[in-house]
Order: structure tokens, then C-alpha cells, then sequence
């Protein structure tokens, strides 16, 4: 299978056990989730059911019980411990007596009724799920439409060149392979909450966890764009159901005109969006809560605080939480000084008890302080590069507070005029922008007092312009409508003709659908796109692999490994040895029964340096090995795959001892034909 197909193939199989897993059996643990609209069902399962595994696996690797089998289990006690604690039975015993009770007399009404009543029940909600109207269908598929564009075109790199963009993806993945091993935090207290997703989403889509690693950031930004609309969506009250469209639009597919994002940057897997994707449905949980409206049990918001700080800590605790005190703004004025220092006495507890395990390991370390919030507040491999922005960061931001601040003084007219007792969301929105959008302007630099890294707040500021330009979208047709100058559906039909010049007219000025602006490869991109053909084929430890150093992180819980200075020193010995004792009853050394060589042709360039020191020189002896190798009698060598970059070549020790398809033929041969045996 071609690397582009199998590449989309596996994300279509993670998308389709994302909504399995977070549309249809979390609402049967999250009693909450099961009669809101789909896509609230699925954002409200997210954070509830998101948090819980990410929290499970820490406490099941750090307990060294973590496997499939372990969370599954862990996963089915947790809503009937809950269910039991609700419960006024007296025992375990007792509930379990009541719910075998329930269950006959449920039984029994379905026998007497003869299913009729269920069977209406069942479809009442079937075809109320099938109803929709033209215009909310037309709606939801441009929605879609355009998340979809917009994740096509960070994956685009990604499907193109199969080999990581970045270091920071080996050390991703050896994370993802020491959970595997029991070993949470390695040598030092870093988060591993998006380790954690990417490893029982390899366990369910049985897809590897390098090809997860190296989609998950267009797959984070798919989730963003939804973000984006549903956050404009909430705050504008769906009043004008095109504007939350128009924001989503200029983050999904016009983002290097107006947002403070590298595209580069959201290629490959990042604990900043993921921690994002987390985040900006807890906080809007948290105000719906705080205002009564839409409210859900506080349970959501704990478990999406514990799930950001668990991916991301810098988002926690530089975004999240300082953005839930900011919330405290939205509460009703009657209750607001009790209502005030009890919630935030809930937030101070719950930061406490998130940073305790890390605190912990860090004292165990022998680690300042000091030293672990400086590693999890900078990251060196977050950076500031936007050059085809329409104008300088700083100056675009100040443009944004002018019309945020006009929009303010709207908001605040309309608040006394209407005499509402409340404040629209729109403003504690707005106050948020201003702050962060004063972050990129000289006015306020406060980034080495607080410990704010400014390059990791761009992914936040941009997803913030996106609901940005919602609102502003939003504000001129409320005052048309509420002149009186215009009917319902002729602002209906303008907000389609606006939407329908704007973008494709910003999509022109922006030189067209941009994918990429620079993107290194670490290795020749034949390197990943052998390897995916040969964990594919191969049956696990019956093979080896050589290569540069960083490949020993791929080869951990699944093959062997030898580096090139190893294989060059010592394989010829380890040949030699086996080849003279084939005819003995015991073997000393026993090589794999196949042993891939992944070499760079010339000319040589494309191996990263640092990663392999002196590459032509290393690529040079590899190919003069294989050719003497070639030479000597009874040895087999083939070449397993060639690119425009790449030769991978086969020593193939023992025929039929690797191929997965050549194991299942000793254990089941095939028939041979009647016809030919006679």
C-alpha cells in the first residue's frame, strides 16, 4: 500500500474510534452527555472521559499495572463505584441485588409491552437524528467542509514525507514506548498526558504509534477548528449561526494572513494543542456553570483542568487557570463574594493536588523547583516565525485592541440600555483578548516576571483571533437588526454573501491555500516509508533493524536494533560464527532471521547532522560492506526497498522465520490443488 493511502487510512481509523469512543460509549458512562446535541455529546465526553484516561494511566504506570486490559478494566469499575456511592444501598451486595432486580422488571415490561414501547422510543430518536433542516444541514457541512480543508492542509507535509520534521518527535515517541514499559516520567517530571492518548489510541486503532505521532497535530488542529466555531457559537448565543463559520474559516484556511501561527509548527504532534483542545471546553464549561446556564456536574471542569495539566503544564497554569479567574467575573452579583471565595478556593486546592505528583518526583530527582517550572514554562522547540502576516505582530495587535475596544464600548451601551443585570460573555471575552493581545506590543512586556513564554501563547492568541473575528462579524448585523433597517432573513442572506466574497477574497490575497513555509526532515523520508512497510510484514522480534541512533527509540518493544558503528564492527564475526555452526545441534549466536540496512543515497545530505555524525563517510561503508557481503558463498542479500533517497536492503538469514504471511502458511499450509497433485 502506497505511504499517502496508508498515512490516510490511519487517520480516518483514528477519527473514526475518536467518535466511537467519545460519541457513543463515553455518554454511557457520562450521564450528563446522553441527551445533549451531538456536538455537545461529543466536546462534554471528550473532557469527561479524556481526563479520566489520561489521570488512569498516570496512576496505572506509575502503580506498573498499565496495559490494555488494566485501563479497559479500570475504565468499567469507575461509573459503578460511582453508581454504588449514589446508590442508598447499604453493601455491595445489596446494590448489585437492586440492580438484578431493575433488570428483570425491566425485562418484564419490555415482554408485556411487547417491545412496542421501546421500539418507539428507539425510533423517535433515530429520525429525530436524521432530522435536520436544509438550512442547519447546509450549515453543519460547511462547518465541516472547512475543518476538514483545514486540517488537509497541515497534514499535507505530513503525507508527503513520511520521515518527523523534528527531533522532538523521538523523544514523543520514547515517551509513548516507556509507557509501555511502567516508566511515567523517565528522568525528569514532564506531563504525559498526550503520550498517554497516543498510546491506547495505537492500542485501539492497532495504528503505529510513529504514524499517530506524525498526524496528531493536523488531527489537534481538526479539533480546534470545531473549538473555534463552538466557543463562537457559546458566546454569540447562535444568534447569527454564519459568524462562529467566518472565525473558523480565518483559522482553518487564511491562518498566515491575521494569527501568530507557523504551519510548520502544527505539522506533528504538540503537547500545546493538545492541551488546548482541552482546555477551551473546560473554561467555557466552567462559565457555563458559573452562570447557571447550560450547567453541567463540576465534574467536567475538574477532569478537563487534570487532563490539560497532565499534556501541558504551561497551558494549565499560564492559560487555563488564570482564564478561570477571570471567568469569576461572569458570576451573578448577588452571590458573588460567596460565590467568589469558595470557587476559588476549589481552584487553589485542585492546582495544589495536580502539581503534587510532579512536585513529588521532583524532590525524588533531586530537582529545584526553580528548575522544573523554567523546563515546563519555555519550550526551545516553540518559536516565533509568521512572515507573511499582513502586517508586524505588534502592529496587527494593536489594531485588534482598537476594534476590540470599540466593540467594548458597544457591549457597554447595550448593557445599560437594555438594563440587563448581568454582563455579556462577550466582554469578559474581550477583556481576555486585550490582555493577551498587549502581551505583543511594547506596552506590556511581562514575560521574565511571570514566566510567560510568548511563543508558546501563539497557538492560544490564534485560536482567541479566530473567535475574534466571530464576534466582530457578529456586532454590525446585531445593530441592522436591532435599527430595524433589515428583516431576519436579509441579514440571513447577507451573512451568506459575506461569508461567500470574504474568504475566497482572503484566500487570494494570502497567494492561495498555503501548506508549508520550511520543513527540514530529520532522515530521507524513504527511512519511515520502509519502515512502515516492514512492521507491517514482519512478525515482532524476528528481525532487526540498522540505522542512525535515534532509530533505537522505534526498534524499543518491538524489534532489534544495531547502530551502524555496531554492525560494522561486529556483524561480520556474529555472521561468520553462525554460518560455521549451522550443521551443530547449538547455536552460540543466533542473528535475527532477517536484518534490514537502511542507507542514504548520494549524495549525501539528507540525514540531519547530529543525528548521524559524518554521514557520507558512514553511508560509504555501509555500501562497500553490503558489496563484499554479496560476494561471500551460501549468503542471501536482497534489496528490499529503494526510493529517490533511500536503499533498504534484506539479509535474510532464515527464509521463512519473518514474513508474517510465510509464518501463518507453516502453521496453516495450503491445500495444495487435486488437479496438479495427480
Amino acid at each position: 500500500m502506497p505511504y499517502i493511502a496508508e498515512a490516510l487510512f490511519a487517520a480516518v481509523r483514528i477519527v473514526f474510534w475518536f467518535v466511537l469512543l467519545f460519541g457513543l460509549i463515553g455518554p454511557l458512562f457520562l450521564s450528563h452527555t446522553r441527551d445533549q446535541p451531538n456536538i455537545e455529546k461529543l466536546i462534554y465526553s471528550w473532557v469527561g472521559l479524556g481526563g479520566i484516561i489520561v489521570f488512569s494511566i498516570f496512576v496505572l504506570t506509575v502503580l506498573h499495572l498499565y496495559d490494555f486490559i488494566s485501563i479497559a478494566v479500570t475504565l468499567l469499575l469507575i461509573p459503578l463505584i460511582i453508581n454504588i456511592y449514589r446508590s442508598d444501598a447499604k453493601s455491595v451486595r445489596e446494590y448489585f441485588e437492586q440492580w438484578e432486580l431493575k433488570t428483570l422488571v425491566r425485562q418484564l415490561r419490555i415482554i408485556e409491552n411487547d417491545n412496542q414501547t421501546y421500539w418507539t422510543a428507539f425510533k423517535s430518536k433515530f429520525t429525530t437524528f436524521f432530522k435536520v433542516g436544509y438550512r442547519e444541514l447546509s450549515e453543519w457541512t460547511l462547518v465541516l467542509g472547512i475543518a476538514l480543508a483545514g486540517t488537509l492542509i497541515r497534514m499535507y507535509p505530513a503525507l508527503n514525507h513520511a520521515a518527523p520534521f523534528n527531533r522532538g518527535w523521538f523523544e514523543h515517541l520514547n515517551r509513548v514506548k516507556e509507557l509501555r514499559l511502567q516508566d511515567y516520567f523517565l528522568q525528569f517530571p514532564s506531563p504525559g498526558g498526550m503520550h498517554s492518548l497516543v498510546s491506547i489510541f495505537s492500542m485501539l486503532t492497532q495504528v503505529s504509534p510513529e504514524m499517530i505521532l506524525h498526524l496528531l497535530g493536523a488531527l489537534s488542529s481538526f479539533f480546534l477548528c470545531i473549538l473555534v466555531y463552538w466557543v463562537a457559537r457559546d458566546l454569540t448565543k447562535n444568534r447569527y449561526p454564519l459568524a462562529p463559520i467566518m472565525g473558523m474559516s480565518i483559522y482553518a484556511l487564511v491562518p498566515m494572513l491575521f494569527l501568530p501561527i507557523s504551519l510548520d509548527q502544527q505539522v506533528e504532534a504538540s503537547s500545546l494543542d493538545l492541551a488546548l483542545c482541552f482546555a477551551f471546553p473546560t473554561i467555557t464549561i466552567f462559565i457555563r456553570n458559573l452562570r447557571s446556564k447550560f450547567k453541567s456536574p463540576w465534574f467536567y471542569v475538574l477532569s478537563g483542568f487534570i487532563a490539560t495539566a497532565f499534556i501541558n503544564l504551561f497551558v494549565a497554569f499560564i492559560i487555563l487557570l488564570p482564564l478561570m479567574f477571570l471567568g469569576l467575573l461572569s458570576l451573578p452579583r448577588r452571590r458573588y463574594l460567596k460565590s467568589f471565595y469558595r470557587v476559588s478556593g476549589y481552584l487553589l486546592s485542585l492546582s495544589i493536588i495536580v502539581l503534587l505528583p510532579f512536585l513529588v518526583m521532583s524532590y525524588i530527582q533531586d530537582i529545584s523547583p526553580t528548575e522544573f517550572f523554567l523546563t515546563q514554562l519555555y519550550d526551545i522547540q516553540a518559536y516565533t516565525y509568521f512572515p507573511s502576516l499582513v502586517l508586524p505582530m505588534d502592529e496587527l495587535s494593536y489594531i485588534y485592541i482598537l476594534v476590540a475596544g470599540i466593540l467594548m464600548l458597544y457591549f457597554a451601551v447595550d448593557y445599560f440600555v437594555s438594563g440587563r443585570k448581568y454582563v455579556r460573555d462577550e466582554c469578559i471575552f474581550l477583556i481576555i483578548f486585550v490582555l493577551v493581545a498587549l502581551r505583543y506590543t511594547p506596552l506590556l512586556d511581562i514575560g521574565e516576571l511571570f514566566w510567560i513564554d510568548t511563543d508558546q501563547l501563539n497557538e492560544f492568541f490564534a485560536v482567541l483571533i479566530g473567535v475574534f473575528a466571530s464576534i466582530t462579524f457578529v456586532v454590525p448585523l446585531e445593530i441592522l437588526y436591532r435599527l430595524e433597517a433589515v428583516s431576519e432573513s436579509v441579514i440571513y442572506k447577507l451573512s451568506w454573501g459575506l461569508l461567500l466574497i470574504t474568504i475566497p477574497v482572503l484566500i487570494f490575497v494570502q497567494g492561495g491555500i498555503r501548506v508549508s513555509s520550511m520543513l527540514p526532515s530529520t532522515v530521507p523520508n524513504g527511512f519511515f516509508k520502509a519502515y512502515y512497510k516492514i512492521i507491517s510484514e514482519r512478525l515482532p522480534y524476528s528481525y532487526a533493524t540498522v540505522g542512525p541512533g535515534v532509530q533505537r527509540i522505534q526498534a524499543k518493544n518491538r524489534h532489534y536494533y544495531m547502530d551502524y558503528e555496531y554492525f560494522l564492527d561486529e556483524y561480520a564475526a556474529i555472521d561468520s560464527t553462525y554460518h560455521q555452526q549451522l550443521g551443530s545441534e547449538s547455536l552460540e549466536k543466533v542473528p535475527p532471521a532477517s536484518i534490514f540496512i537502511f542507507t542514504e543515497k548520494a549524495p549525501y545530505g539528507s540525514i540531519q547532522q547530529g543525528i548521524l555524525y559524518d554521514s557520507p563517510s558512514v553511508m560509504r561503508d555501509i555500501e562497500q560492506w553490503v558489496a563484499d557481503f554479496q560476494k561471500l558463498p551460501d549468503r542471501k542479500i536482497k534489496l528490499f526497498y529503494e526510493g529517490p533517497s533511500t536503499k533498504v536492503y534484506e539479509i535474510v538469514n532464515r527464509e521463512t522465520d519473518s514474513g508474517v504471511g510465510d509464518i501463518l502458511n507453516q502453521i496453516y499450509p495450503r491445500k495444495k490443488n487435486q488437479l496438479f497433485d495427480e
